[in-house]
């Protein structure tokens, strides 16, 4: 077994500078923006918002989120503070050190919350519960979740992670964690369908599989040089697609890399 020396792992620096150059242009983040547009969007129907990115990383959404009719300002939480160094570079003032298992507001005090790619790294196991109720307390009645995460679908276990630190999850099991707290469940897929499926041909296809740390795998997905600004184009369009069946045709996904839920408060 071999190690992903190539992967940083979250809470370095090298890991939010590696966020910082893909989130805006690689196809990846750009496919999973579409399909989260097209989960959303329905279910927003013109409101005017007041917003919450936990665990916002490096802040891209924050600017991109102004998109929906908003009513003030989003707000971004993370716990690393080279995170919302890279927040303020983009022109972010509404940040807070927090973690998002203990969230520093007033309840029913947003719209909308979103939530990626952070529930499974929270820390220790049962804290991406915790983190999921306090959601729920800080959404306002008719307020929407929108909650993004990882996939143990197409995956072979993880060896070397400790769960305390890092866990991958079914769809079923998502879903069922955010109906605890009271949500309703307005949609649930997955999501990176196309691109997972190849993925976990690659990593089956392997004699061995890699270890991981004990934080979890860090963050493989690179920049593409300009000599593969083709493959960026071709992972978006394919991802686009996907995002074009969720949102048009209503398809909930039964495979994906990733896994999303959005839920309402009563």
């Amino acid at each position: 077994m071999t190690e992903q020396h190539d992967a940083p792992q979250i809470f370095d620096l090298d890991y939010y500078q590696r966020l910082h150059a893909i989130e805006e242009q690689h196809g990846w983040a750009q496919g999973l923006r579409d399909a989260m547009d097209a989960l959303l969007q329905p279910a927003l129907n013109g409101r005017r918002l007041r917003v919450l990115d936990v665990g916002c990383g490096t802040g891209f959404l924050l600017g991109y989120l102004q998109r929906y009719q908003l009513d003030g300002e989003v707000v971004g939480i993370d716990i690393s503070s080279y995170a919302l160094q890279f927040c303020r570079q983009r022109g972010a003032h509404a940040l807070a050190i927090a973690s998002a298992s203990q969230l520093p507001f007033h309840s029913d005090s947003f719209d909308l919350i979103i939530c990626i790619d952070t529930i499974q790294h929270l820390t220790p196991a049962g804290a991406d519960l915790t983190a999921i109720r306090e959601f729920a307390r800080l959404l306002r009645p008719g307020g929407l979740l929108y909650l993004r995460t990882n996939s143990a679908r197409g995956h072979r276990p993880l060896e070397g992670a400790d769960p305390d630190q890092y866990r991958r999850y079914y769809l079923s099991e998502l879903a069922k964690m955010v109906e605890q707290t009271g949500l309703e469940t307005m949609r649930a897929t997955y999501l990176n369908a196309i691109p997972g499926f190849w993925a976990m041909l690659r990593e089956y296809a392997q004699a061995g599989h890699h270890k991981v740390r004990a934080i979890g795998p860090g963050l493989s997905i690179k920049p593409y040089p300009p000599e593969k600004a083709w493959l960026n184009r071709a992972i978006y369009r394919v991802l686009a697609f996907e995002a074009w069946l969720i949102g048009k045709v209503g398809v909930n996904l039964p495979f994906g890399h990733s896994t999303a839920v959005v839920s309402r408060k009563g």
